[in-house]
């Protein structure tokens, strides 16, 4: 950088020296000129002119290609330009550069190009559509069937109730559980199970009329009014409420305030798969069951493992406790039903007793 360069971007020291006589100043130095840091025998900076000066016409009518420069370019060179003394104020339409995007506004743009349906594996898109499809159809060619398998008091073997197992068409491979699972992903669960509850109730009057009828239902379908609706024809005290492991996730206390009213007229609630990790020992509380379950995972097995013994002695306390009913599933073997007694389990069901199958005419 030159002096000259160096003087216009310094800032200008004002020195002051002691007055002297003017006739001690030598002649030939204009006082008033006199820069600090040059030696005194040194020629003075030229004079900067004062003068307005033409804008470049590259400044004053920009092109498109300038308005994409940086403004620190568009300073540079309107410095250089102008010379140092004095900055030439460009045109306001010159340095008004378009506003840059930011990152997140670029992706977000970027993605709101993207649909919906592009996230979604078009694979999983035809699962969905073919489930929808035969769930739909299940009310329109009444396919749905119900089957019964006996509960017993395993003192005598005396069958006191039943519970009703949704039983669907087609391949015998897909399971009760998968249908009930699909009909969620496709927001029908309510209408399948109302339709699996309605043929079960309709059977009722075929069973012993000192039987009970134990239906499986979600915490929506047992809060709904089709289901309060469905229940006023018939005998309350003869309808258990089985609570499946999905209200787990969703909360059995929306259960327990729902059928305040259906317990008025006798129905009670049975909280399946106690035992297995599926339900948590509040849900006990809030629900307030009328018959504890005993998951078939604890029953497999019992009469050979100190453990599973163990979980059904406390589960069995525990429902003395509550004052409810205490029941083991899955029971198979002769050898699993007299632990169960000794453990003081009072009802059961499996297929030492008896495998679902349809109530005949």
């Amino acid at each position: 950088m030159t002096k000259k360069g160096a003087l216009a971007s310094s800032p200008r020291r004002v020195v002051k020296k002691p007055a002297q006589p003017a006739a001690d100043l030598p002649a030939t130095e204009p006082v008033a000129d006199a820069a600090p840091g040059f030696r005194d025998d040194a020629p003075a900076p030229a004079p900067v002119k004062k003068a307005a000066e033409p804008v470049p016409k590259a400044v004053a009518e920009p092109s498109n290609d300038a308005l994409f420069e940086t403004a620190e370019e568009a300073t540079v060179e309107s410095s250089v330009e102008a010379g140092p003394a004095e900055a030439v104020e460009l045109p306001a339409e010159a340095v008004e550069l378009p506003a840059l995007e930011s990152f997140e506004d670029i992706v977000f743009e970027s993605l709101g190009d993207i649909t919906t349906e592009a996230l979604i594996d078009p694979g999983e898109q035809a699962r969905l559509a073919e489930a929808r499809r035969r769930v739909e159809q299940l009310p329109v060619d009444g396919s749905i069937r119900v089957a019964f398998q006996p509960i017993v008091d395993l003192a005598t073997k005396k069958v006191i109730g039943y519970e009703a197992l949704a039983r669907f068409p087609g391949d015998a491979n897909v399971s009760t559980r998968t249908w009930f699972a699909e009909a969620a992903e496709v927001g029908l669960l309510r209408e399948i199970e109302m339709l699996a509850i309605r043929t079960a109730l309709g059977q009722l009057e075929k069973l012993p009329l000192d039987a009970f009828i134990s239906v499986n239902v979600s915490p929506g379908t047992a809060a709904s009014d089709e289901l309060r609706d469905a229940l006023e024809d018939v005998d309350g005290s003869r309808v258990v409420l089985e609570i499946n492991e999905n209200a787990a996730a969703e909360g059995y206390d929306e259960v327990s305030e729902a059928v305040g009213a259906l317990r008025s007229n006798g129905v009670r609630i049975a909280l399946d798969d106690t035992g297995s990790g599926t339900v948590s020992f509040s849900s006990l509380f809030d629900v307030h069951a009328d018959i504890i379950k005993i998951d078939i995972d604890v029953t497999h097995g019992i009469d050979t493992d100190p453990m599973k013994e163990a979980m059904a002695s406390a589960l069995k306390s525990l429902a003395d406790r509550l004052g409810a009913m205490s029941l083991a599933e899955g029971i198979e073997t002769e050898q699993e039903l007299e632990l169960l007694r000794e453990v003081g389990v009072q009802a059961g069901q499996g297929y030492l007793f008896g495998r679902p199958e349809s109530v005949s005419d």
